[in-house]
């Protein structure tokens, strides 16, 4: 790899860490919230790990489209795979890009 794929893995190392932390705490404040401990996770909270795990998903298949091409020497091409996400049912929020309240 070259000097910058390096960054750019640590980098994503780092991002999927860090959302790793962030979704254990938002189960556990469900739970709690579920038991009656704690208020709810707020709307704009939960939105914004939504976000934040939808780029992430984003920036894997980007990464595995990379190393299917071959382009860093360990992946094998993906036969007849869509890597792209699959279309969400179209009704509720989940139709919307991003929350309505961004």
């Amino acid at each position: 790899m070259t000097d910058p794929d390096w960054h750019d893995e640590l980098v994503l190392v780092a991002e999927l860490s860090s959302v790793n932390n962030q979704i254990a705490r938002y189960v556990l404040r469900l739970l709690d919230a579920d038991a009656g401990r704690r208020e709810q996770v707020g709307v704009a909270d939960e939105c914004a790990l939504g976000g934040r795990l939808v780029d992430l998903g984003y920036t894997l298949q980007n990464r595995a489209v990379h190393r299917a091409a071959g382009l860093d020497g360990d992946g094998g091409a993906i036969d007849e795979e869509d890597l792209r996400p699959a279309p969400l049912a179209p009704d509720g929020y989940l139709i919307r890009p991003r929350c309505a309240i961004h």
